[in-house]
């Protein structure tokens, strides 16, 4: 007989998700958000994402794959911190009235910036709310000075986390935090590729004049392992001549001078293609022989386990990469790439090396890789989970905390 925790939330049931960008596929976490959305579709339930548009120069009402996506125009910048408190301010100030007004049956607030509108409108229209956490530690690239505010974050997180019907993180760390904190409902939903990103079979990479393709995917900003990257290449160039470097993303505004004069001595040896959307990943994975996941373990960064790192794998290229996150179990348990020190750009070139110089090793790295996403890492696996979930939310019973 079918408990109250097992019934089905009826499809007429209506989901909003509160996201704190534009909702754009260069950014991070579209890929995320836009699974979510889309595997609620197909389950039945229909999805608004209400996104905030920073630059307030995006369509505020579109249909992208399906998915009804609404921005809320108000400027704010990305990387100020503490800086952008009016800013956030003015945003709830907007956004609250469309919460008020919107028929939801289930807020679903992604990342810390939408925690207290979407809690707030969920609770005040006796509706469920989902908490979607998918950084480690919010805010940790902030200036050492914010310290103190620091602290007062990571309470708000653990005060408000304990409020959601349910909540949903993305790596290993997460959940170990969480539970910490006590927290019954949660569920590790990770990043993983969908299926339309993850190949079949490895491919043969033999390019004709014998160059080794080492790619770099993701957005190009100061302090996030690019410097290092471009030391080591310049090391490995001297004895291995027909290396050559491939590095797609955005460079951000701020970053592009210094990041012209790191290239500059090796321009011949450097392609530079900008922004992409998610469909252009397997063209783009197409090209590389070897994929460089470099980042420096600041507070920041040493529990992250990257996206870009789960769709190398789903691409067949095998990895050389920082332990952060869960990359380096991954990678042992797996043997589907290098872990090396991104401090030291020896090490960086021994891992290298070790790749470019033995195709078989590279083969068997990247056949390896491919399977654990097949396998384990992908997003209908994780999709189910949501589903679940959500059949859960439908229940007439509140769960308990």
């Amino acid at each position: 007989m079918e408990t109250n925790c097992e019934k089905a939330i009826s499809p007429t049931k209506k989901v909003l998700m509160l996201f704190s960008m534009s909702f754009l596929p260069h950014q991070g976490r579209y890929l995320r958000v836009r699974n979510q959305a889309k595997t609620l579709i197909d389950g039945g339930y229909p999805v608004t994402i209400l996104a905030w548009d920073r630059d307030c120069t995006h369509p505020k009402k579109e249909i992208i794959d399906g998915i009804q996506v609404e921005r809320i125009w108000s400027r704010a910048g990305f990387q100020r911190g503490p800086l952008n408190f009016v800013n956030f301010i003015a945003f709830y100030l907007r956004v609250l009235p469309r919460l008020w007004k919107a028929e939801a049956d289930v807020f679903h607030c992604f990342n810390l910036d939408t925690v207290f509108p979407g809690w707030l409108a969920a609770r005040l229209k006796g509706r469920k709310a989902v908490l979607d956490l998918c950084e480690p530690v919010y805010y940790a690239n902030w200036p050492r000075k914010y310290a103190a505010l620091m602290s007062l974050i990571q309470l708000f997180e653990r005060f408000f986390s304990k409020r959601f019907d349910y909540v949903l993180v993305h790596g290993s760390f997460q959940v170990e935090k969480f539970e910490s904190y006590h927290i019954r409902t949660l569920e590790q939903i990770g990043s993983y590729p969908n299926r339309s990103l993850v190949r079949d079979r490895i491919q043969d990479r033999r390019h004709a004049d014998g160059t080794i393709v080492i790619g770099r995917i993701g957005s190009i900003y100061k302090n996030n392992g690019i410097e290092e990257m471009i030391e080591a290449f310049k090391r490995l160039l001297p004895t291995n001549p027909k290396v050559k470097l491939l590095l797609a993303g955005k460079v951000f505004q701020e970053f592009r001078e210094d990041f012209q004069s790191l290239i500059a001595p090796i321009a011949d040896r450097v392609e530079i293609v900008g922004s992409f959307s998610p469909s252009d990943l397997p063209r783009l994975y197409e090209r590389i022989d070897i994929s460089l996941q470099l980042s420096r373990r600041t507070d920041w960064f040493q529990n992250i386990t990257p996206t870009k790192f789960f769709e190398t794998l789903a691409n067949g290229v095998p990895v050389v990469a920082s332990d952060t996150g869960d990359v380096k179990q991954i990678v042992d348990d797996c043997n589907c790439g290098i872990i090396v020190d991104e401090t030291k750009p020896e090490s960086i070139c021994a891992g290298l090396r070790t790749l470019i110089e033995d195709p078989g090793l590279r083969r068997e790295m990247a056949k390896n890789g491919l399977r654990a996403i097949q396998e384990t890492y992908n997003w209908e696996q994780m999709g189910g989970r949501l589903l679940a979930i959500y059949r859960m939310l439908g229940s007439d019973q509140r769960m308990q905390k």
